[in-house]
């Protein structure tokens, strides 16, 4: 593993292939005008190091007060990040920040898991862990330490580095997670890496085919038999999952329905046999940022009620679901159940 790689290099290697979670510490006197406008442009420019705002005229004491103060977040010993920026980024985003300021200490270091799925920007269902994870060869070689867990890796293990940052394949990242996590995230995860294409079935299939009778293997091959590109967002991923665990019947996704006026739409899923209607609504639809659909939200909500009037009209029935139904196994099955979908459907 010595040696540095091009970026975006693979290296096969054969290897016989948690959690201390970030403090938020709640300028103080005496740190300056010179050192707190310094102070100011760390917090505004994202995660920084003790070395760097000693550099720049921000001492320990100022950056001890700073905390105190609630405006930065230690992510580990030297390594600071603005706590409004820290709000403001995604779950994803937080880990993949661990994730850079532990590379910082370990140059070295292989992330495996969860901490590779935040370096490829793939989605999972639940919270992430609050320690990094770093890919070890199958004999144990030394323990976890605070802020970071050691996973052993069975088999070939394909490492890329990207930006000097060396991760886990994305096939062999997801082939683990589904090795490791529920059912639902592993899904979620080799969804998102398909759709964005960033490996494809047959990688993932040759991942699982090499790692053997490894530990996991069975969930592995379970999400692998399951997954789909076409899954659009995560909670729809989750969805899925739901009617795979509950045994309900399949639907078919991202169906295009319409009437005599023309094209109504696709829609998350579609029961042909019970004219069936199944749309996750994780309410991100109606949010303007970040989304490429700029109308007001009163006017898409607008337009969602006319869809849907359409599709009723059309004979279809609709029945929708927000996270907190999906997240319950146990409710979202009776949600479904009351429109007519029963595991004794099943095909």
């Amino acid at each position: 593993m010595s040696g540095a790689l091009g970026a975006g290099a693979h290296l096969r290697v054969r290897w016989g292939c948690g959690r201390h979670a970030p403090v938020a510490l709640p300028l103080c006197q005496g740190a300056g005008m010179e050192g707190a406008g310094e102070l100011q442009r760390l917090l505004q420019g994202g995660l920084f190091w003790t070395r760097t705002a000693h550099d720049r005229g921000v001492g320990t004491g100022a950056l001890r007060r700073a905390a105190d103060r609630g405006e930065i977040v230690r992510l580990r010993r030297g390594a600071y990040v603005g706590a409004e920026r820290w709000r403001a980024t995604t779950p994803t985003e937080r880990h993949r920040l661990l994730v850079v300021a532990a590379h910082r200490d370990q140059p070295d270091a292989v992330f495996s898991h969860a901490s590779a799925a935040a370096l490829w920007g793939l989605t999972l269902i639940g919270p992430w862990p609050a320690s990094v994870e770093i890919a070890v060869g199958a004999a144990p070689g030394g323990r976890s330490r605070p802020g970071v867990t050691r996973r052993s890796c069975s088999g070939h293990l394909d490492v890329v580095e990207v930006d000097g940052v060396r991760r886990s394949s994305v096939s062999r990242t997801v082939v683990d997670l589904a090795r490791s996590v529920p059912f639902v995230s592993g899904l979620a995860a080799a969804d998102h890496a398909l759709r964005r294409r960033l490996t494809t079935v047959e990688e993932l299939r040759s991942t699982v085919e090499s790692l053997g009778p490894a530990r996991g293997v069975r969930a592995a091959r379970r999400v692998l038999e399951h997954t789909s590109g076409l899954a659009e967002s995560p909670g729809e991923s989750l969805s899925r999952g739901r009617m795979i665990e509950l045994r309900l019947p399949s639907p078919v996704l991202q169906h295009r329905l319409g009437d005599r006026d023309g094209a109504i739409g696709r829609v998350d899923f579609w029961w042909p046999e019970l004219r069936l209607v199944g749309e996750f609504d994780g309410r991100l639809k109606y949010q303007v940022d970040g989304i490429a659909d700029e109308r007001r939200v009163e006017d898409r909500l607008w337009a969602e009620k006319l869809r849907e009037d359409r599709l009723r009209a059309g004979g279809a029935r609709v029945v929708r679901w927000t996270w907190d139904v999906a997240l319950d196994r146990d409710r979202f099955g009776a949600a479904l159940a009351r429109h007519g979908l029963h595991p004794a459907l099943q095909r």
